[in-house]
């Protein structure tokens, strides 16, 4: 049995498949790959899966994914199996978080395997991280990414590997037989009006500009921009004026700033002013609300953009709606 588990979907997605492809014989998937759901599953249904005998190969595979959202019966037959459990099967469980504690967790340790695709919890590392792997990425294309170019993409999308790898492909093929991806590229390929919209809607923001916030964010939404990614922007945004404020008053120079942050340099004048305007407490204040606001989002299907507009109203006016 595998557990795979962490919210770093992408890392997460491909293990999977490389791990189908070590399991299953090419071929054998459509005979022996049984794919349910968490949320749908019942436990004898899941269990009576496990126990099937492969056909015309040595094994099979039953792949749970949202196996957080399995119901209590559920996990107890899943507990109960992993007792005596099929040596012909492999069972693997997909899930975006349990705790460590859980009793489950630890059962499936003890006769299985568990891995973790969870990101840094400190920020720096994330990020550093994050551009190692942009880098890697661009290069397994024969590609290379000049830093203010990962700096760009970063800010624009924050540490989701998932849509990074969209821009990082995409950007492969932009430059075509050129090897290098450099900030001209990003910005022609994103479209400049996308990059300056959403760095003039973080600085409205921080300026408490209501009226030019709003108008920033409808023009990003009539633009196709998604309502859980311009959030990620603004959360992200308000993490760099913290950080800022904090290198500032530790009088670093403008160079250790842009690199410290991930900033391109042609940005940090913004950033820099936006710090110098808001308050510690404000920040905070505003991330809290951000996080709220995410949870909300992810629960409000087409009222998304009416919630992201309090939201805006909320930083700007430093109030709460």
């Amino acid at each position: 049995m595998y557990l795979l588990v962490g919210e770093e979907v992408l890392l997460r997605e491909e293990f999977l498949s490389r791990l189908l492809g070590a399991l299953l014989p090419s071929g054998m998937e459509s005979l022996n790959l049984e794919i349910l759901s968490g949320s749908e599953a019942a436990g004898a249904d899941l269990i009576t899966r496990c126990r099937t005998v492969p056909a015309f190969s040595a094994r099979r595979v039953v792949l749970l994914k949202e196996a957080d959202r399995l119901r209590t019966e559920g996990w107890e037959a899943v507990l109960a199996y992993l007792e005596a459990p099929s040596s012909t099967t492999c069972l693997i469980c997909v899930a975006d978080k349990l705790e460590t504690a859980d009793r489950r967790l630890q059962r499936i340790e003890q006769v299985g395997k568990v891995l973790r695709f969870a990101p840094p919890r400190n920020e720096d590392e994330r990020q550093r991280r994050t551009q190692r792997w942009m880098r890697d990425r661009a290069r397994q294309q024969g590609k290379s990414l000049t830093p203010e170019a990962e700096m760009l993409l970063l800010t624009l999308q924050g540490p989701d590997l998932l849509r990074l790898a969209q821009e990082v492909d995409k950007l492969c093929l932009f430059v075509g037989e050129g090897q290098q991806i450099d900030l001209e590229a990003v910005e022609a390929l994103v479209g400049q009006g996308r990059v300056h919209g959403i760095f003039e809607l973080t600085r409205a923001v921080g300026h408490r500009d209501l009226d030019g916030a709003l108008s920033c964010l409808r023009r990003l939404l009539e633009g196709g921009e998604e309502p859980l990614a311009i959030l990620g922007m603004l959360a992200r945004q308000v993490r760099l004026l913290l950080r800022a404020k904090d290198l500032v008053d530790e009088s670093r120079p403008p160079g250790e700033i842009s690199r410290l942050l991930g900033v391109p340099r042609v940005f940090l004048s913004e950033i820099l002013e936006g710090a110098k305007v808001s308050s510690v407490a404000r920040l905070e204040q505003g991330l809290m609300r951000l996080l709220d606001l995410d949870r909300a989002l992810k629960s409000s299907g087409r009222l998304q953009p009416l919630y992201l507009e309090l939201a805006v109203i909320d930083l700007c006016s430093g109030g709460k709606t």
